[in-house]
């Protein structure tokens, strides 16, 4: 037996301990707040949704997904990592290096409170429980039709919930790849595995220069009338 047919043949046996996971670590990104464990949680749904992946496309090309996921999530981790010591570096006059901690500790400046995150998600859970027998996706499986549909979900609650950049692009990459998971379920085509993969990795991209970018901006503000941020 290859490699990748026991990959394939243990994706079948956990296939509802991954969805499970994949369901939870995308309700983590929503209501997490520390960038460690939403990065953390971002790295496991890739590592679940390839698993589920890999019983609709072949494996070596739901295999290229966890490969996205972790570049993606390093690119993240290190512009999250220089906004989060920019503070540190910075030695503002005005601030003394405990102001500058605080300031570092506070990074991100989310938009709601864990609390309010958490029962937002806690509603989202009751209306998915209502509504997913209402789901008609004949040509998928139930598993990965009620996994669709739940990350649909949290990804919109998420996109609405945050305007910070890291959670905020986590839950757009979240909602895609439950497109991702619906796409493959009705087609397989290479083109297309690379088209979305591509997609995913230059989002990651865009994402990571809107985190360092307005990190700093914040981190970094202007020193006198006149002078821009970026030139100070």
């Amino acid at each position: 037996m290859s490699l990748v047919d026991l990959i394939r043949q243990f994706s079948i046996l956990i296939g509802l301990p991954a969805a499970v996971m994949a369901c939870a670590a995308a309700a983590v990104i929503v209501i997490a707040r520390d960038w460690r464990l939403v990065l953390f949680a971002y790295a496991a749904l890739s590592t679940m949704l390839a698993l589920l992946l890999s019983q609709v496309i072949p494996t070596e090309w739901a295999l290229l997904h966890v490969i996205v996921g972790g570049l993606v999530a390093v690119m993240l981790y290190l512009s999250a990592r220089q906004t989060r010591w920019a503070a540190l570096r910075r030695g503002d006059s005005a601030l003394s290096l405990s102001s500058g901690l605080s300031r570092a500790a506070r990074w991100p400046q989310v938009a709601s409170l864990s609390s309010f995150r958490l029962l937002a998600v806690a509603l989202v859970t009751v209306a998915y429980l209502a509504l997913r027998d209402d789901v008609r996706l004949p040509v998928i499986q139930p598993l990965l039709r009620d996994t669709v549909f739940w990350l649909g979900l949290v990804g919109v609650l998420g996109l609405a919930l945050h305007e910070e950049p890291l959670h905020a692009g986590l839950s757009l990459l979240t909602v895609l790849g439950g497109f991702q998971l619906l796409l493959f379920s009705l087609t397989q085509q290479r083109m297309l595995v690379g088209i979305t993969e591509g997609g995913q990795l230059l989002l990651g991209l865009a994402i990571s220069y809107l985190v360092l970018s307005r990190g700093l901006a914040e981190t970094w503000p202007a020193s006198g009338p006149g002078v821009s941020r970026w030139q100070a």
